[in-house]
């Protein structure tokens, strides 16, 4: 009887670890391949930004070219993402299906609001505050992304990286346009790139 309680506790701890890692798996926020993407992303694109500034003086904004690749780094990082959400949750339907249209929607509705407010403000404010909304803003708004995933897929990592981000971003505010584009750069595409190399051995260690 003893013996099968234990097998019964075992089996419902078993139950519940997997499906902690559905979860992960479902709502893409745990793959090293997603984080060394976007990780490229702010550290290869924001870098190249910040060479293209780097002495300016005036500063008149990054090179036409630098910002074209960061678009174009940006695209591979969303393709690579959005191929790996429809493998991982092919046949799945419910609650994860919600949980990945909210990220979703939260991500695209928050990337188009930067890309309107922009250009919009970008006559009557300083250049400062116009580099913060267009170079930390997408930072800030990845960190909340993280967050919100983290409290749906229940997963600290993600937690951790979202609210780095996030103060990553907001001392942003402080800086200089050149230095905001070095933060991100280093300490933005660092924390994606920490976090691929941390996930990768979380998932050796557990198999």
């Amino acid at each position: 009887m003893l013996e099968d309680q234990e097998m019964s506790v075992q089996e419902a701890a078993a139950v519940v670890q997997d499906a902690r890692a559905r979860a992960r798996k479902e709502l893409v926020i745990s793959t090293p391949i997603v984080y060394a993407a976007w990780g490229l992303v702010w550290l290869l694109g924001y870098g190249g930004m910040w060479l293209s500034v780097r002495g300016q003086h005036p500063y008149s904004g990054p090179s036409g070219v630098s910002i074209a690749a960061v678009f174009v780094l940006a695209g591979i990082a969303i393709t690579t993402v959005l191929a790996i959400a429809s493998k991982a949750v092919a046949g799945i339907d419910g609650q994860s299906v919600r949980h990945r249209r909210v990220l979703v929607m939260t991500w695209a509705v928050g990337y188009l609001a930067l890309l309107i407010v922009g250009p919009a403000i970008s006559s009557s404010v300083s250049t400062r505050t116009l580099a913060f909304i267009s170079f930390a803003g997408p930072v800030l708004l990845a960190g909340l992304v993280y967050i919100l995933a983290a409290a749906l897929g229940r997963y600290r990592p993600a937690f951790a990286l979202g609210a780095w981000l996030v103060i990553i971003g907001t001392s942003c505010a402080w800086l200089a346009p050149a230095t905001i584009l070095a933060t991100c750069a280093l300490a933005g595409g660092g924390a994606f790139l920490l976090m691929a190399a941390i996930e990768t051995g979380l998932r050796r260690h557990g198999s």
